[in-house]
Order: structure tokens, then sequence, then C-alpha cells
């Protein structure tokens, strides 16, 4: 009986402990085998690669990647988000977009907030909380993963947003794509917004296919240069 407590306590350690794929249970994840491959080897290597820049001394971040886009989700001074970004792009991602939690404000305990928000999850009617991935920042959720469908999707959310002691939920969820239909990269003025918290669900923009690009008469128009920082709503 005290084995067994034992590895049921290290489980739910192991689904908390921001590793990407911890919480994935192979049978129930929509992503093909070779895929879940590829997507792993790609966050193991570019979160390597930040704790050799010393990014795990006094801060630390969370990589995910999903069909080849990454997601950035920590607590990391201004100054080195930057450089985070940076280390993440070498690796070639199709896209990289940064989540930055701004200083907590709030002494909600993380692990204890993590574990109520997992058991709903797990509880949740219609969802297999598996394809789920989570970051809790006092108080602050995001929700990372490949779901069903967009029914389970909101599930998800829905369920999140009730836990007690959550203050805003940021969904990252995709749906199921083949790896060639990725979107591409995001500009720099959407992965800025991508990177601001507490803004409800946000979504990848799923790519054109050459057949669906509109025509343009005359060149498109030149971005607005991103904010230099993220804002908070």
């Amino acid at each position: 009986m005290r084995r067994l407590a034992l590895v049921l306590l290290l489980a739910a350690l192991a689904a908390l402990n921001g590793c990407a794929y911890s919480a994935y249970g192979l049978y129930d994840d929509q992503r093909l085998m070779d895929t879940i491959t590829d997507d792993k080897t790609l966050a193991t290597s570019i979160k390597t690669a930040l704790m050799n820049e010393n990014f795990s001394g006094g801060w630390s971040i969370a990589v995910y990647s999903y069909y080849g886009n990454v997601f950035l989700v920590g607590e990391v001074p201004q100054n080195m988000q930057g450089k985070a970004l940076a280390i993440a792009r070498r690796y070639k991602p199709r896209s990289v977009t940064p989540h930055w939690f701004s200083p907590a404000k709030s002494d909600t305990s993380n692990f204890a907030l993590a574990a109520s928000l997992r058991t709903d999850l797990i509880g949740a009617k219609g969802l297999s909380s598996t394809r789920i991935d989570t970051e809790v920042n006092a108080g602050r959720v995001v929700l990372l993963g490949v779901v069903k469908d967009d029914e389970e999707k909101q599930i998800a959310i829905r369920t999140a947003r009730k836990v007690k002691g959550v203050t805003s939920v940021t969904s990252y969820l995709m749906l199921p794509q083949r790896p060639s239909k990725a979107p591409a990269e995001a500009d720099a003025q959407t992965s800025a917004q991508a990177g601001r918290e507490g803004v409800g669900e946000r979504e990848l923009p799923p790519a054109r296919t050459p057949a669906q690009q509109p025509a343009q008469a005359t060149p498109p128009a030149q971005p607005q240069a991103a904010p230099s920082q993220p804002v908070n709503i």
C-alpha cells in the first residue's frame, strides 16, 4: 500500500513539474508517434539550451512543442526575454510563442492550485485531461496541448475557470493537424500579443494553402512595430 501511494505521489509531482510531456498518455494524444517524438526532442533541446544559459537561476521557463510550434511559459526578467526567444529560434521551430508572467502578486500556492486544476480536469465529463498540459502562476493558468475538437477545448477552458483560486485562464490548446499545415511563425506583433497574460482564450491561426491565398493588387502594408513589453489587461 505504501509503495502504491509513493508511485501515485511521484506521478502527481511529475505532472506538475513543467515538463511538456509528463501529463501525456500516448494512447490519448492526437498526434502521430513520429510527431510526438519530434516535439519532445525539440522541446528538450531548447530547455537544455536555456538551462545552459543560466535561465534556471532565479527564474524558470517551461518549454512545450506541438507540431513543431514552441511555447515558452514562465516568469522571466524583461531584459532576458529576447535572449530566451533567440535561443528557441536557433532550433528552427515552426513558431515560437512566449507567455511571460509578470511578478507574482498573490500568495496562492501554485502546487495546491495545480493539483486542484488537474483533479477537476480529470473529473470533467467529455474531456481527456491527459491531452492537456498546464502551467500555474499565482492564480494565473495557462492551458496547452492538442485536444480532439473545439468542444473539448471549450470544456477544458470552462473547467479551469471554475477552479477556486484561478484568476485568469489563457488557452493555447490546438486541434489535430497535419505537420505540413502547422501555422507559420507569428510575426513580432502577434508574438508580443501572445505574451500577455490573463487575456482569455488564444489560438494560433491556421495557415492558408497556396490556393487559399487572396490575390493582392498592391504590396501589403508593413506591420506596425510590436510594443516593447507585454501589455497587461
